[in-house]
């Protein structure tokens, strides 16, 4: 037999076998197999059609099929699958899915679970229902885990700490001393816990209305005072005759802890809490307490014996701990973005937006052109430039709901009041002694302590430095601004008050919306009023309404 006898382009050879005459296999290129790549092609633009189509609807991407081989050099197979129909329902626990269920043989279900959801994701969904509030991240803030994270660093650090101070604080009463008596440690355990008790009510009659507007703050000055007592507890030891007096100090200081931070701790529960979980939220934040104090325990039985008869080790190791916390805490209150305006954060807004912008913070997104506000500095630009120890950053003490005698001092500065103030207060301010007081309505509307705290932050802006040329109604408040700083000493501006109450109709709507559109809470605010109230008359002795005021109770003898 001869060789076989070269072919024409396009018809089948001799050595092709006969199953592939009609189209090569997928990627083989060879004679005859140009006419059966054009049918693959075909089904091939089908099939990517199909998909298409599944994706179009809404029911997510397609199932990539089986039947289809990789394309390019590759080609497409002779033999495809149908594309898979989507499932009849998804599983999702959270934002993330968990099954799939499909039709399954003699009608029943099929649930698919995902790749990647196995063992190890069920120990993660575990660990989450444990220590995190449930529908996480969805049902708190979005400060959350960043504030929960250092709150967990600092708790460590704390919790060793302490564990070192427990040891001195067992040295200073006697433990290990043949000289030391049971009463006498005794006594200076009595002595501890009742100083502890009286410093605890104290400090709740003195400064409890304040832990909730300055949440911040005093979470912070709780930590630090934590940090101090546990130095006088450690320090006890070397001082044997002022032991005694050094363990009464630290029991005082963290019972003034214990209030703070329990305190506190409950209003940033509030705030990170999106579902009304508040109580979920707290009972989370003491389970990660107790475990990261748990690891601080162990780490305490493995450190103390180090560290056994080697002071100078062991105040090295208290600084590192010391800074660490101090850090941590720092870095924990530093990340809250609380919506809610206290005294701080209004003042920063206020001057911001009389100021233009976030006055040294970060661009803000103004309002709106129909809405007719002004461009304030919405909670992100704020709150980091808050500050973090309470009392700071002030020009003037502000008393907001101050009783009349503090208020005025004649018949004729009331007057005055009244005919400088507004519907709803009065306000005097004292430049020379630093102090503005606010009398607030009995019965003015629920808004009328935030309008009327803004007022005064308005008059102590006012006071600071010049307003920039570019300032937002520059024009109308540098006047006010030059007579607030003639004002003579003693005296009360009564014509800058009055000024300024005429502007303030102008710029506080404005205002008000412009914190609501920056994103600020003005519903309810943290601003602490007093409990007085004013209720004066009118022309005739008649209010504002011109009705006769209602009889209030009678006075005491």
């Amino acid at each position: 037999m001869g060789a076989p006898q070269p072919t024409s382009r396009g018809a089948p050879s001799a050595s092709v076998p006969p199953a592939h005459r009609a189209g090569g296999p997928a990627g083989q290129s060879g004679p005859g197999g140009g006419g059966g790549g054009g049918d693959h092609r075909v089904r091939g633009a089908r099939a990517q059609s199909a998909s298409r189509g599944a994706e179009e609807s809404g029911l997510g991407p397609a199932p990539f099929p089986s039947g289809f081989a990789a394309s390019g050099a590759a080609g497409w197979s002779a033999r495809t699958a149908p594309p898979r129909p989507p499932p009849l329902c998804r599983e999702f626990w959270g934002p993330q899915e968990a099954a799939q269920y499909r039709e399954g043989p003699r009608g029943g279900l099929q649930r698919l679970v995902p790749p990647g959801t196995g063992s190890g994701s069920w120990l993660r969904r575990a660990a989450a229902r444990v220590l995190l509030p449930q529908g996480y991240p969805e049902s708190v803030s979005p400060d959350y885990l960043q504030y929960q994270c250092w709150d967990c660093l600092q708790a460590l650090c704390s919790s060793l700490t302490a564990a070192l101070a427990t040891r001195a604080v067992l040295q200073a009463v006697g433990v290990g001393d043949g000289a030391a008596t049971v009463t006498g440690a005794t006594l200076t355990w009595v002595l501890r816990d009742g100083v502890g008790m009286v410093t605890r009510i104290s400090f709740a009659w003195i400064q409890g209305t304040r832990l909730d507007c300055e949440a911040k703050q005093w979470r912070l000055a709780a930590d630090v005072l934590n940090d101090a007592a546990l130095a006088l507890e450690l320090l006890a030891p070397a001082w044997p005759r002022a032991g005694p007096a050094l363990l009464t100090l630290a029991a005082a200081a963290k019972c003034i802890v214990g209030v703070a931070g329990g305190a506190t701790r409950a209003a940033l529960a509030v705030h990170q809490a999106r579902r009304d979980n508040t109580a979920d939220v707290a009972a989370k934040d003491s389970s990660q307490e107790t475990l990261v104090n748990g690891a601080g325990l162990l780490l305490a039985l493995l450190l103390l014996p180090l560290l056994d008869g080697r002071p100078w080790v062991t105040w090295g190791v208290v600084a590192l701990l010391v800074g660490t916390h101090l850090g941590a805490n720092v870095r924990a209150v530093g990340s809250l973005r609380l919506p809610t305006l206290n005294r701080p954060r209004l003042r920063l807004a206020l001057g911001g937006a009389l100021r233009g912008g976030a006055a040294g913070g970060g661009a803000t997104s103004p309002p709106p052109p129909d809405k007719g506000g002004v461009t304030v500095p919405g909670p992100d630009e704020v709150n980091p430039r808050e500050p973090l120890l309470p009392g700071f950053s002030t020009r003037l003490t502000l008393h907001l709901g101050a009783p009349l005698h503090q208020l005025v001092r004649s018949e004729a500065e009331l007057r005055k009041a009244l005919e400088c103030g507004t519907r709803d207060y009065i306000l005097v301010l004292r430049p020379d002694q630093g102090w503005v007081g606010v009398g607030l309505r009995r019965g003015a509307p629920p808004d009328t302590p935030l309008r009327a705290c803004a007022h005064a932050l308005l008059l102590e802006e006012l006071l600071g430095p010049d307003l920039p040329p570019g300032a937002p109604m520059g024009a109308a408040l540098r006047p006010l601004q030059h007579r607030l700083r003639r004002c003579p000493p003693g005296a009360v501006p009564w014509g800058a008050v009055a000024e300024s109450s005429r502007l303030w109709q102008t710029l506080e709507p404005a205002l008000l919306r412009g914190l609501a559109a920056a994103g600020w809470v003005t519903q309810r605010h943290l601003l602490a009023p007093d409990e007085w109230r004013l209720e004066w008359a009118g022309p005739g002795g008649r209010g504002f309404s011109g009705e006769a005021p209602p009889p209030g109770p009678p006075l005491p003898h």
